[in-house]
């Protein structure tokens, strides 16, 4: 299927790989915005009845949401649809059967398939008629502890690369390793919204940086979390104070001044980003660090706190802005020389915004859209 040129308004079906209402994260954000002049669906993952009788949670009878003008939320109905852990086993792809009749017209409509997340290849593999972008966010497989999930991740990974008719990265190393093989790969990388800039109290400071007394980390808190820093900072100075906001999957750290505020709203975040002196990003040395262009380094910088962050291929990018570590020991020597604000002025700062915003990314990926069209 080719594009028209004066073709304006798409069709867009997204397979997304998290849900609307969780965290705001890409996914979300790039929808919202091409939806401002295109028409998206956003489909959620599948809950399957197995899950749900597992697990409970999110229903497994399916919904459809109209978000904003042009975006509509989607949940198939998953009461026909065995756990997608077992899928690796499905040779015959029955288990995505229900999934394929319940998107049978819609599919129709839609101009271009666009995904997030590998483990909806087995649907994908169907449509030969509809151009597929893939935009690869994560090293999936790392992210998971299921072995059989794994395969199956990796698997669909390397079919849904050669099914794709472009393919769009968020980290230096997925560009570096996929370019060759498909030549249409293009980086793209995250970014923050104006209105996270906007959102605390004060907008961000260009003043003089304080003694820093508060350290404070946004995100989720698995194995990748390098507890070691927590300890380091609490060891270097008794007025240290740590501030964890997120989900924690890891045993608390249990210290009179390490503080746990649980899962916050994407709007609550601003604020209690002003309450930080410095910003934290301690993930452990690890083949997963270097696939990571993390969002809350933007959000971060958006309200130009300083910030200490461990050293990796993507935090290099940012190495202007940030006091960057590459072993837990060179972080006394960073707190002693001190922290500075990464932007001297607000000119500085708002160019920043200008050009690491999701309105400049959607803009990059609109023009793959365009070179798509011409390849047809």
């Amino acid at each position: 299927m080719c594009y028209r040129e004066s073709d304006r308004i798409m069709k867009i079906l997204y397979f997304a790989p998290i849900y609307y209402n969780d965290m705001k994260q890409r996914p979300q954000q790039i929808a919202e915005c091409l939806a401002k002049k295109h028409q998206v669906y956003y489909v959620e993952p599948t809950v399957s009845l197995v899950r749900w009788l597992l697990k409970g949670g999110r229903s497994f009878t399916g919904m459809e949401k109209r978000i904003l003008g042009n975006l509509t939320v989607l949940r198939l109905n998953g009461s026909l649809t065995i756990h997608k852990s077992i899928e690796i086993l499905d040779v015959c792809g029955i288990n995505s059967l229900s999934e394929l009749w319940q998107l049978r017209r819609l599919v129709k409509q839609c101009d271009l398939v666009w995904t997030g997340y590998s483990g909806w290849y087995p649907l994908i593999r169907h449509w030969k008629h509809i151009p597929v972008l893939f935009d690869k966010m994560d090293e999936e497989a790392l992210l998971v502890a299921s072995k059989l999930w794994k395969l199956t991740l990796q698997r669909n990974q390397r079919r849904l690369l050669r099914r794709a008719d472009v393919v769009t990265v968020t980290a230096v190393q997925f560009y570096d390793e996929l370019k060759a093989a498909n030549k249409k790969t293009y980086l793209i990388p995250n970014a923050v919204s104006d209105s996270f800039a906007s959102g605390g109290a004060h907008g961000a400071s260009f003043g003089r940086l304080r003694r820093a007394n508060v350290f404070g980390y946004i995100g989720t808190m698995s194995e990748w979390f390098d507890e070691a820093v927590i300890w380091k900072l609490l060891a270097l100075d008794s007025r240290y104070e740590i501030y964890l906001a997120g989900r924690n999957d890891r045993r608390p750290i249990c210290h009179p001044r390490v503080h746990y505020l649980g899962i916050l709203e994407n709007g609550q975040l601003p604020a209690l980003l002003e309450t930080f002196d410095v910003c934290l990003y301690n993930f452990k040395q690890s083949p997963l660090l270097d696939t990571i262009n993390p969002v809350k380094i933007y959000e971060y910088l958006a309200l130009n706190k300083p910030v200490l962050a461990v050293k990796s291929k993507e935090t290099l990018r940012f190495k202007k802005y940030l006091a960057l570590y590459e072993d837990v020991e060179e972080i006394e020597a960073i707190v002693k020389q001190g922290f500075w604000r990464p932007f001297a002025d607000a000119k500085s700062h708002r160019q920043f915004l200008k050009h690491n915003s999701w309105e400049a990314r959607t803009a990059q990926i609109e023009q793959v859209f365009t070179r798509l069209r011409g390849s047809c």
